[in-house]
């Protein structure tokens, strides 16, 4: 057992900054120490847990499987360290120089950050939000990709189980990459078409996933990480894609891509923000959480929620309406 009197607990927070930042420098910028400092204290750190913690590859770090390890244990000490010795438990955005973070897709940033960081700047000023992309760890293990960041952004149906809260509603539109007669496709075409995904490598979306079931063994030609670039991925071409309505719009401003009526049902999502529980209570946490849900209900209503319930109940799995859901914890 490790003896607490004969360890400098100082070094959790350059720990800390270094297990997220992955980089001296601006592990350093982040504390406000400099970088002789920095690299100063990632030396006892690596004498400490005899571990190299931080390894190059390339021209940038990664983690070692020990450090891996540590980044939500560290990050969840902080945490308890900050609620225990703050005399007056609570959270005031006014004056707050938390940073909070994010993992999101494209798809979702593009839709909500300009809504939520403009009521960030109103009233929380100095509040810092970081943001990461979506990875195999989130979607295959949520709990603990949230075991180092505060928010987690996807669609329900590929995350249960942790406390959540609905954004926003949309759906599922096909596009081509140049126009189609009609601005419609027939069953046989589709069956013949050429198809770009994003995320084919985690399985695909839940759209691509109903192009499958009519379509066994779908041409897939160009496969991308991110919903924002089939857009202009595809631009020109003959493939089609499928992307959320939301995200659309600049891309059809441009005529860069064109909108297909496929054979397909109507595909309904519905973005969910995801947290761990032992952030259930945290005063700064929830607020953050709120401000977030009222930013995405300020978009307008998403067309397809007028359709039959019946055709909802075909395409998505049964959830609850956005108030039944809010702060939701498991028991």
């Amino acid at each position: 057992m490790v003896n607490l009197l004969n360890t400098d607990l100082n070094l959790l927070v350059p720990l800390d900054a270094l297990l997220t930042e992955r980089n001296v420098t601006r592990a350093g910028a982040r504390i406000g120490v400099s970088q002789p400092a920095m690299s100063a204290a990632l030396g006892r750190l690596r004498r400490q847990f005899d571990d190299e913690l931080l390894v190059r590859v390339g021209s940038h770090y990664e983690l070692t499987p020990l450090a891996e390890d540590l980044a939500g244990r560290v990050r969840d000490v902080l945490r308890m360290a900050e609620e225990t010795l703050n005399p007056r438990p609570g959270f005031d955005p006014a004056s707050s120089t938390r940073e909070f973070n994010l993992i999101s897709s494209d798809y979702a940033v593009a839709v909500l950050a300009p809504l939520f960081m403009a009521r960030l700047r109103l009233h929380a000023p100095d509040v810092k939000v970081r943001m990461a992309s979506v990875d195999a760890t989130a979607i295959d293990s949520p709990q603990t990709a949230l075991r180092s960041a505060d928010l987690l952004f996807t669609p329900r149906g590929q995350t249960s189980g942790i406390p959540s809260t609905d954004l926003f509603s949309d759906h599922w539109v096909c596009i081509s990459g140049t126009a189609r007669s009609g601005g419609r496709l027939d069953e046989d075409e589709l069956r013949s078409s050429r198809w770009a995904r994003a995320f084919a490598d985690y399985g695909g979306t839940a759209a691509d996933r109903q192009v499958d079931e009519l379509v066994v063994g779908a041409r897939v030609d160009l496969v991308v990480d991110s919903l924002a670039l089939l857009p202009t991925a595809i631009a020109g071409t003959d493939l089609l894609a499928l992307v959320p309505n939301r995200l659309l719009a600049h891309a059809e401003s441009l005529a860069v891509v064109h909108r297909v009526e496929v054979p397909l049902p109507r595909i309904r999502l519905r973005e969910a923000a995801w947290w761990h529980p032992s952030l259930q209570d945290d005063p700064g946490h929830r607020w953050f959480r709120g401000l977030v849900r009222d930013a995405a209900r300020s978009l307008p209503a998403d067309p397809a929620a007028q359709e039959p319930e019946e055709l909802a109940a075909r395409t998505e799995p049964a959830a609850a309406g956005p108030a039944a859901v809010e702060d939701r914890c498991p028991a």
